[in-house]
């Protein structure tokens, strides 16, 4: 009976199904903590947490570590999405005001290319950002110089992740069924460029570290 049990269980059938099911939890539980709005944030960090431990450390606890990383990032989550959404706000409606006008007011049309410019820092810091929280423990103002870094310093990869997000977030808006896969599948194509990009930055630093540590060394033996 165990060996048929065990022979059904490393089936790809059932490895696949588990694979299913695990992406549709974690999908189902980023949706359920996204609902209150202003926990976006939190949840976009919780959901990569759980996909990282899922895909990367290869664990088996994925509601664990969702609802940990969610309280965990909680407070930076929320001041995170305020700032990125008002700052938004403001940059969408001057882009609208350039274009369009307000209340019959109509700007120059040379002001329509400087009105893109305010919207550029939320197109350079965003991709990280999230991630950052979700990895590692940060203050909000370095997380977002953290992540406007990355950015600058990896200009092909966050655009891609930029195309990653756009492309899920469409193709959820289109058919709504598949937000319950293409949150986590956005996810871990997206972690395939942050983690590289971790890694390097953090072999950078130490690397950095080590020959300051060893100038300092020969400065005192001189």
């Amino acid at each position: 009976m165990k060996k048929s049990f065990d022979h059904i269980t490393n089936g790809w059938m059932y490895r696949s199904a588990k694979t299913i099911g695990d992406v549709v939890i974690i999908s189902a539980l980023f949706l359920v903590f996204c609902l209150p709005v202003i926990t976006i944030g939190a949840s976009a960090s919780a959901l990569y947490y759980a996909v990282y431990r899922k895909y990367q450390k290869k664990t088996d606890e994925i509601t664990k570590d969702f609802i940990r990383a969610f309280k965990e990032n909680l407070k930076h989550g929320i001041i995170i999405h305020l700032i990125y959404t008002v700052y938004t706000a403001i940059a969408g409606f001057n882009i609208y005001f350039a274009l369009f006008g307000f209340n019959g007011l109509k700007l120059p049309e040379w002001y329509t290319v400087i009105a893109f410019i305010p919207a550029l820092p939320v197109i350079f810091s965003f991709p990280y950002v999230y991630p950052l929280v979700a990895r590692f423990s940060n203050s909000v103002k370095e997380t977002v110089k953290n992540s406007f870094t990355l950015c600058m310093i990896n200009f092909p990869k966050f655009l891609l992740i930029w195309l990653i997000f756009i492309l899920a977030l469409v193709i959820s808006v289109a058919f709504p069924p598949s937000a319950l896969l293409t949150p986590v599948g956005a996810t871990y194509l997206i972690q395939m460029i942050t983690e590289k990009t971790f890694e390097s930055a953090i072999s950078m630093s130490n690397s950095r570290a080590e020959n300051e540590e060893t100038e300092n060394g020969d400065t005192e033996n001189e």
